[in-house]
């Protein structure tokens, strides 16, 4: 594939070594990838050009948000992807409503990244309503999974896992006790 057929793809990402390994890891998926720590130093010029973009929400000097909306107002046809180590459902919706196209949590994976700047469908939903036998699943064995989920993520760290998950560590220790988890 000739370079100039490559799709050109935006890296707007403060921390330039995961920045530069973003750009790495995209061009040998077949785009065109160059980047920027900030707005200020984003070469404009090449914006014309550029079909995808992937923003961080916390950029040292600007708004990640702030970055989504120019990028929308000079290209609106551009697919922007919004990825945060600090996801909130506040700044999902606002991310949503300047136009991006996805909003993706860090840690993420490279076929995430990849499959959200060209929207791929998975054909497994993750969120399923009935088990394979036909049984609805309740929103408590949902409450109950995924409470599991953080938990094994934080190496079965309570204080971690209610920090994670946004509540008190009492609190998780309440619903552990109720649902305990499955061992």
């Amino acid at each position: 594939m000739e370079d100039n057929a490559r799709p050109k793809l935006l890296v707007l990402e403060d921390d330039e070594d995961f920045r530069e390994s973003l750009i790495l890891e995209l061009g040998a998926r077949g785009f065109e990838a160059y980047g920027s720590d900030n707005w200020k130093n984003l070469d404009k010029d090449r914006l014309e050009s550029t079909q995808y973009g992937l923003v961080d929400l916390r950029l040292n000097q600007d708004s990640g948000l702030e970055c989504l909306k120019r990028l929308k107002e000079g290209r609106p046809d551009m697919r922007v992807v919004l990825f945060t180590g600090y996801g909130t459902i506040s700044t999902a919706v606002e991310a949503m409503k300047f136009g991006a196209a996805n909003y993706l949590t860090k840690p993420v994976s490279m076929d995430q990244v990849v499959d959200a700047l060209l929207d791929v469908v998975e054909e497994d939903d993750p969120v399923k309503n009935e088990t394979e036998s036909g049984e609805r699943i309740s929103l408590a064995r949902r409450e109950s999974e995924y409470i599991e989920y953080v938990l094994a993520k934080c190496n079965g760290n309570i204080t971690h896992a209610a920090d994670w998950l946004g509540i008190r560590r009492q609190s998780l220790q309440r619903k552990l006790k109720k649902f305990p988890p499955n061992r």
